[in-house]
């Protein structure tokens, strides 16, 4: 797998017109045996802070990431749900450490669930959700090799 770049990210962004969580996600798929129009698909709603300025795409993004590779899938089991909890929060820590929040409007610091702040966040999303996404992948990348 190629290393995300934020010139990568800004790509995917910016001329493919894919958003945060899209470009987190998908850039995982074939690691984890997903195909990579699926994983555009799966994580369609969950950009822009589902769409409102809330819980930023790279974090539900990469939760999705990790959830394929750590999540719990059969009942009644306290184990693999006890890792996936573990790696979840270990993920949010380091992203609200990395980027000083989980959220859009933390991370960019305009609302975007307000008109005035999606205006704003018009001139602050280029020149910042590039390296916030390589940020994100970065910290999956290392959590993945365990």
């Amino acid at each position: 797998m190629e290393k995300m770049t934020e010139e990568i990210a800004r790509v995917k962004l910016f001329e493919d017109k894919f958003d945060c969580a899209q470009t987190v996600f998908s850039h995982f798929a074939e690691e984890l045996d997903l195909d990579e129009e699926t994983a555009l698909k799966i994580a369609s709603g969950f950009g822009g802070g589902m769409h409102k300025g809330d819980m930023c795409g790279i974090v539900s993004g990469g939760l999705m990431v990790l959830g394929l590779k750590y999540g719990f899938h059969e009942a009644g089991d306290p184990v693999t749900k006890e890792i996936m909890n573990q790696k979840a929060i270990e993920y949010e820590r380091r992203i609200q450490e990395a980027t000083g929040g989980l959220r859009c409007r933390e991370m960019l610091g305009v609302d975007t669930s307000t008109p005035e702040g999606k205006i704003a966040a018009g001139s602050v999303i280029p020149g910042r959700c590039p390296g916030i996404i390589t940020q994100a992948c970065a910290i999956l990348e290392d959590m993945l090799k365990d």
